[in-house]
């Protein structure tokens, strides 16, 4: 071997062997003593502290203690009806958002299953500008549903992904609101 190669090597094995002992170093259990000691220094006396004269003596509150009692509870009165009426042929009690959310990303995978290039695209409920019922960010693939729609998710997101494509199909924004296009 050239003396270049060999130094290399040597190096190499002095590392190696410098990174073992530190990590045995680190698992070998010390005195926290000494630990202390050594990170602290040589101890110096400080300069003395002055106290500061206390005020008199300040009078305290005295709070009452309560004690719990057992206080009967009437049965609760039947709540009144969750159901909100849209129109005067139409009622349906509003879903919670978690399960609106979920039913709406359910849906959104069967439309990213049917076309393709939705791929990426992700559905959440939340606030709108303007107070639409959605809105799609067609740059970034992003749908926001808002909580207080009125329209099914299903004819939401069958509106709302068709702006995503037309963005991604040709990077502009040609159609419109006429989505689908025929």
């Amino acid at each position: 071997m050239k003396h270049g190669k060999i130094r290399i090597v040597a190096a190499g094995l002095v590392s190696a062997i410098a990174v073992s002992t530190a990590l045995i170093a680190g698992f070998v259990p010390t005195n926290d003593a000494k630990q202390a000691a050594a990170a602290v220094g040589p101890l110096t006396q400080a300069a003395p502290v002055v106290k500061i004269a206390a005020e008199p003596a300040v009078t305290v509150a005295r709070t009452a203690v309560r004690t719990r009692t057992q206080v009967a509870v009437a049965p609760a009165a039947a709540r009144p009806s969750t159901k909100q009426t849209r129109t005067a042929a139409y009622q349906s009690t509003k879903p919670s958002t978690t399960s609106e959310l979920s039913q709406a990303r359910a849906i959104l995978a069967g439309l990213i299953a049917r076309h393709s290039i939705l791929r990426g695209t992700t559905v959440t409920i939340g606030t709108t500008p303007g107070g639409y019922q959605a809105v799609s960010y067609y740059k970034s693939g992003r749908i926001v549903v808002n909580p207080n729609h009125t329209a099914s998710l299903s004819r939401i997101l069958n509106h709302e992904i068709w702006h995503i494509i037309d963005w991604r199909d040709n990077g502009r924004i040609d159609w419109g609101e006429n989505v689908p296009p025929n």
